[in-house]
């Protein structure tokens, strides 16, 4: 299983990847689904991978709710 880094952890709806608020920009589907550990409980969960494209830069990244329903964020190398 590839290990995936958590980047971070966002109660409301903002949170930057590298500069750039991920909340402001429409997230596409990459189509791959990935296994992170939820960093609070170290369980495993089932998250998407997504991009989002920034002034002609691309950001990929895996994202979904974590067992405190914040959302979580890790880092995603195709």
């Amino acid at each position: 299983m590839k290990k995936h880094s958590f980047i971070g952890s966002a109660k409301s709806d903002k949170f930057c990847i590298m500069g750039i608020d991920v909340f402001k920009h429409k997230w596409t589907m990459i189509g791959d689904v990935v296994i992170v550990l939820d960093p609070n409980t170290d369980q495993p969960l089932s998250f998407s991978a997504y991009k989002i494209d920034c002034d002609g830069v691309q950001r990929r990244f895996v994202a979904g709710k974590l067992s405190n329903g914040d959302w979580g964020f890790f880092d995603y190398d195709s």
